[in-house]
């Protein structure tokens, strides 16, 4: 099974309400046990993410972003690279709220901005100077989907998915918005 990553925004108010809501933070963040017996709002809800500007999945991209932004091939908990490039896939404060792999991570407004800034200084190009398939390898980086290294094809999803991240954590940093990192 592979891992996916995938971050939404929320104000510092609704993240608030959240950690005090048992409830809404399982309607937040996956499906309540009445979904999984109704398909119908099963799909509706999967559809509703898929076109929310508050939700952005990277699929299984995550580890090659993070590898490209920060040189980090091992994803240690401690120590991780530095903020705010180390943010973007791995960083922020765990919180309460377990996840597949983990605990669903946050980032504060203020982590937000520095991230934001940071990402608007690296462009596409800059990005994809960065990449060999060798290096990549050799950090054993975590393919996508059931491959066991990665190819120049493979690495076309993680240039086109980069200009939605960067945009992402731009609209959050202007809005004063918090993210939270999950990893699925």
């Amino acid at each position: 099974m592979s891992i996916e990553a995938s971050y939404r925004r929320v104000t510092p108010d609704e993240f608030t309400r959240l950690q005090g809501d048992a409830k809404a933070a399982e309607s937040f963040f996956g499906t309540s046990l009445e979904d999984l017996d109704d398909p119908e709002k099963l799909l509706a809800r999967m559809q509703e993410q898929e076109s929310s500007e508050r939700h952005l999945g990277i699929g299984t991209d995550w580890h090659a972003l993070h590898f490209l932004l920060t040189g980090d091939g091992e994803l240690k908990p401690h120590p991780l690279p530095p903020p705010p490039l180390g943010y973007v896939v791995q960083g922020g404060a765990e919180t309460q709220w377990p996840c597949t792999y983990g605990h669903v991570r946050s980032l504060t407004p203020d982590e937000v901005r520095a991230v934001a800034d940071a990402l608007g200084k690296i462009s596409v190009e800059e990005l994809r100077s960065r990449f060999s398939v060798a290096s990549l390898n050799a950090a054993q980086v975590y393919p996508h989907g059931k491959r066991a290294r990665w190819t120049d094809e493979d690495a076309e999803s993680v240039f086109e998915i980069y200009p939605r991240v960067v945009e992402f954590f731009q609209s959050a940093a202007r809005d004063g918005d918090m993210i939270l990192l999950s990893s699925d």
